[in-house]
């Protein structure tokens, strides 16, 4: 009796092992005929067409993406395209170039100019808006902005490249689009505006040349800049510079190929970026007015110095420009040119400190 228990517990066992390995053989076999089952409904009672892949978003060839949504070219799915191309063409939304919600903040962050778009920037370097790009979603600026004395009746959208609104005049090239708070025939003021876009030239390594230019101030229109201004933009971009009217034909929106947008002047810039600028600036109007570099100049050319004096002219002007003229009469060495800009007049005259007279007077900067 001894012996035999023990083989009655191991008979056992065995048979309660084989009963749990059937058990879970047939738990397995239930869950995949369940699955099955399932799987065979759904194919069942799903359409062919919900089973494709769905569409990626739209991003950079709208049309490419909308090609996407059918398998076969048929004339139903280029009817839905069309379809769809109409849609988004009236559906782009147009808002005021001049936000006056911000109108306390003109100048801020986003700035009351184009306030739902942001700048990209890069610390130290210039801050600037730049169409089609990745942050618009491969969309190009379109503006309604023909109106030069209320920047809130001035608008802009963006809008993909194959489903531009209706009406629209599309311009090809590279477009500068430019914001100034103050205005463009001001020397300083003119220069500052400019200047971001001589900086993001600079960044891609002065290979970028603009088709064109659209002032604004202020979200108005403007369609001329300073004389000495417009000097240094043809001086820096190597021939006469484009300033947009907007005076074609119809009364469309305009949509730009390329734009980059600037609205802060300097802003964003460290003083090494400013300088290496004016630097490139100086170099090109020095080529521009065919002055001989320093390898080219005696010793003693290279003692004199070259000075322009920039004085206003108007209300706000000194009362007496010859005064301060008299200050430099008795230097040595030195060339003074006297440069009158105002607001409306660019009018350069010479003085020759050397023999303290006036010699040469020319009837603009050139």
């Amino acid at each position: 009796m001894a012996i035999s228990k023990p083989r009655l517990d191991i008979c056992s066992s065995s048979q309660k092992h084989n009963n749990r390995h059937r058990w879970l053989q047939s738990y397995i076999l239930s869950i995949f005929i369940l699955f099955t089952i399932i799987t065979l409904f759904f194919l069942l009672h799903t359409p062919f067409y919900s089973l494709q892949t769905p569409p990626p978003p739209l991003s950079w060839s709208v049309m490419h993406q909308l090609q996407s949504y059918s398998i076969f070219n048929t004339t139903s799915s280029t009817t839905t395209i069309k379809s769809m191309v109409h849609k988004l063409r009236t559906s782009v939304t147009f808002l005021p170039l001049k936000d006056l919600r911000f109108s306390n903040a003109a100048l801020v962050g986003h700035t009351w100019f184009m306030s739902s778009m942001y700048d990209t920037h890069q610390e130290g370097e210039v801050q600037y808006q730049k169409f089609p790009s990745e942050s618009s979603h491969g969309r190009v600026l379109c503006l309604k902005g023909r109106d030069t004395h209320d920047g809130s009746w001035n608008y802009y959208a963006l809008a993909w490249p194959e489903a531009l609104p209706y009406n629209t005049t599309f311009m090809k090239g590279l477009t500068f689009v430019s914001y100034n708070h103050y205005n463009y025939d001001n020397l300083w003021h003119g220069l500052t505006a400019m200047l971001p876009f001589v900086a993001w030239h600079k960044m891609n390594n002065c290979s970028r040349f603009p088709s064109r230019w659209v002032l604004y101030h202020r979200g108005e229109l403007r369609v001329n800049m300073g004389l000495w201004v417009g000097t240094m933009m043809e001086a820096t971009f190597d021939g006469t510079q484009k300033i947009e009217r907007f005076d074609g034909p119809g009364t469309g929106p305009v949509c730009f190929e390329e734009a980059v947008v600037m609205r802060h002047n300097e802003g964003g810039m460290s003083r090494e970026r400013r300088m290496e600028v004016y630097d490139l600036m100086r170099c090109k109007a020095r080529i521009y007015c065919n002055m001989s570099s320093l390898n080219d100049r005696t010793s003693v050319e290279l003692n004199d110095i070259g000075m322009t004096l920039f004085l206003r002219t108007g209300p706000r002007s000194f009362k007496n420009d010859s005064v301060h003229v008299q200050v430099f009469l008795f230097t040595p060495n030195c060339a003074l040119s006297l440069a009158l800009g105002g607001e409306r007049d660019n009018r350069r005259i010479n003085y020759d400190i050397s023999h303290s007279k006036l010699f040469l007077p020319l009837s603009s900067f050139k």
